[in-house]
């Protein structure tokens, strides 16, 4: 449907907008596959062509716990009700990208189930399944885990059964229900080998298929390149977007696109918060720094994503080492009030969508200097595309080369000579406006 660098994404922790209970006992079906649907009229209207649903398959709690790989959680519905949600997305216009959990199950996935119930034989699904000593939770052996939580069992990927069944899953979800993408959980973590298997195995049924790891520090061409993942979440941008300027330092900024972003043109997935990791608007010393970020975030290299919410300025942080803040349930028959954040995000999209240059083409530095404006250019096929972020409390000019252009943010002309730019305020410069691209 589009091109992995037209993505603009929705990223949604489906569960909390679903309105589910947090645990699944397993006795009832909830049909709340619907509450998402109800979104769609907004995602559009914030330009984003792209939906990341967190995670949906049948689990113990939040999801990451799978239980079925071939089920719906039926906290939220059924697989036909599914079907018609991911119809609704395509009819829209919107690509769906599943969170999808390879490299570990929950404690009632039926292989651990049986193991536990004494079918030794199941010892080779699981990593490190040690027989000579008890785990944790009071098994009779124990086993590898992801990040020391022993409800999150880890698999063996190079078992065959297991990959058998896993890829099966993939195939499943791919050829039953047409979804676009997945986005691996802990690929930091995962079998290489495995991740090629997924590859081949999902562009063979859809040759335009998305897949994204999350990776949340290494050498990101380990993971990207063109027989494993098109894509990484890029948590090192995503770190030195908010610590620059909240250090008022844009060199860490920069120093960090010149080495993260890609020279292969596989685009990393961009962010300013998630399911994981604070709201945005408590992640910054000043408020006002969002008028900075959302811009650079839809101008540098890779590919932008929104977590639902954020658009409002809604808050939220970790509460004991609970997740749960992060991922509030909102009713977006109530939703906020637009903001002057929401009213620039659409602009953004607007812009990006239309410049193929924000989307395709190559990053060069242009102007840095310590405590001034941060000033770099885009360039694809002809079109140039000049982007200045003021992060300071006061009014900055700048010599950014002799031109005349155009601020498709503002619709004024400008001589980026002499670039003005005002406190906390970004300027995307193009000698054309929106749309009006020379060939």
């Amino acid at each position: 449907m589009f091109k992995h660098n037209d993505f603009i994404f929705y990223h949604i922790y489906t569960f909390s907008l679903a309105g589910a209970p947090f645990r699944n006992d397993y006795s009832q079906t909830g049909h709340k596959l619907d509450e998402i649907a109800k979104w769609i009229p907004h995602i559009k209207s914030l330009g984003c062509n792209a939906v990341l649903l967190s995670p949906v398959l049948k689990s113990m709690s939040h999801g990451y716990d799978v239980t079925d790989y071939f089920q719906i959680d039926n906290r939220i519905g059924t697989n036909t009700e599914f079907k018609e949600l991911v119809r609704r997305f395509h009819e829209n216009g919107i690509c769906l990208v599943l969170d999808s959990v390879f490299n570990h199950c929950g404690r009632d996935f039926f292989a651990f189930e049986e193991l536990r119930q004494g079918k030794r034989e199941n010892a080779t699904w699981f990593s490190g399944v040690d027989f000579g000593r008890q785990s944790p939770a009071g098994d009779y052996f124990t086993y590898d885990c992801w990040s020391g939580h022993y409800e999150l069992v880890k698999f063996n990927l190079r078992n065959a059964k297991t990959r058998e069944y896993l890829l099966g899953a993939a195939r499943f979800w791919i050829e039953e229900f047409d979804i676009d993408g997945m986005r691996l959980d802990s690929a930091n973590v995962m079998d290489f080998d495995f991740m090629r298997d997924l590859r081949s195995a999902a562009t063979s049924i859809k040759p335009d298929f998305w897949l994204m790891g999350e990776v949340v520090a290494g050498n990101y061409p380990q993971w990207v390149n063109d027989s494993m993942l098109h894509s990484v979440t890029g948590y090192q941008l995503y770190k030195s977007l908010f610590s620059s300027h909240n250090s008022n330092n844009m060199y860490e900024l920069a120093h960090t696109v010149s080495q993260s972003a890609p020279n292969n043109g596989l685009p990393h997935y961009n962010f300013l918060d998630n399911h994981d990791q604070p709201r945005i608007i408590d992640n910054v010393t000043n408020p006002a720094f969002l008028k900075t970020l959302y811009p650079l975030l839809y101008t540098l290299p890779g590919i932008p994503s929104i977590y639902y919410g954020s658009e409002w300025e809604i808050h939220g942080k970790k509460e004991g080492g609970s997740d749960q803040p992060l991922r509030p349930y909102i009713d977006i028959g109530n939703a906020p009030a637009d903001t002057d954040v929401t009213r620039l995000i659409r602009k953004l999209a607007e812009i990006r969508s239309a410049h193929p240059a924000l989307k395709y083409g190559s990053y060069q530095q242009v102007y840095l200097q310590y405590r001034r404006p941060f000033v770099f250019e885009r360039r694809f096929e002809g079109e140039r595309i000049l982007v200045a972020v003021n992060i300071s409390d006061s009014v900055e000019t700048v010599n950014a080369g002799e031109a005349t252009m155009c601020d498709l943010l503002s619709g004024e002309t400008v001589n980026t000579a002499e670039l003005t730019i005002q406190p906390h305020s970004a300027m995307i410069c193009s000698p054309w406006p929106i749309g009006q691209i020379e060939h």
